[in-house]
């Protein structure tokens, strides 16, 4: 039975190879359960090979370069995965991140800006904080020490209203939710 609830995990090329996957699969948890770096390094870079477009490998291998410090390498491959999909936060984020490594402010403060008009939802605003957090030391780098304090006193005050707003919103459903169930605490 074919699944056509959701397309997006279909890239440009239209069709991902299942060895890709698996590829993929156990790659992921080769590094995140076994920290094995180089090995899931080596399956993803077969994945990559075998299904040029697919997101998901060329994001995670990219992150393997950052990681080992070839940041030239995992940034063509964040590019290449941005050319893929280029609304991807998660690829803006980490060209921001990547230029900033290198010291290329102005390349930092324009995948800076393209990140942020990405972000859609509130779980999305971890991205916002850590892109935050980069665009603040390159104003400081640049010496425009006046603007750094603004975005940081702006970023305090929106990150404590939406952490509120968070907390609050919990709190009325579980209210909600034990007032309908009709349950009594004896």
């Amino acid at each position: 039975m074919q699944n056509t609830s959701n397309f997006e995990y279909i890239t440009n090329a239209k069709v991902i190879n299942i060895k890709s996957e698996m590829l993929f699969r156990q790659a992921e948890d080769e590094l995140f359960y076994n920290n094995e770096i180089n090995s899931a390094q080596k399956k993803l870079e077969l994945s990559v090979k075998l299904t040029p477009a697919y997101l998901k490998s060329i994001i995670l291998l990219a992150d393997i370069y950052f990681l080992k410090g070839k940041i030239k390498k995992a940034l063509d491959l964040y590019h290449r995965a941005n050319k893929i999909n280029p609304k991807n936060l998660k690829v803006l984020s980490s060209l921001c991140n990547a230029y900033y490594v290198l010291n290329n402010y102005e390349q930092t403060l324009k995948y800076y800006n393209l990140a942020v008009e990405n972000i859609k939802n509130i779980e999305d605003s971890i991205f916002l904080s850590q892109l935050t957090e980069i665009k603040i030391d390159v104003l400081i780098q640049q010496k425009q020490y006046q603007k750094a304090y603004a975005l940081y006193a702006q970023m305090q005050n929106t990150s404590k209203r939406k952490f509120l707003k968070n907390i609050l919103d919990k709190k009325i459903k579980l209210k909600n939710k034990l007032f309908r169930s009709n349950l009594r605490i004896v």
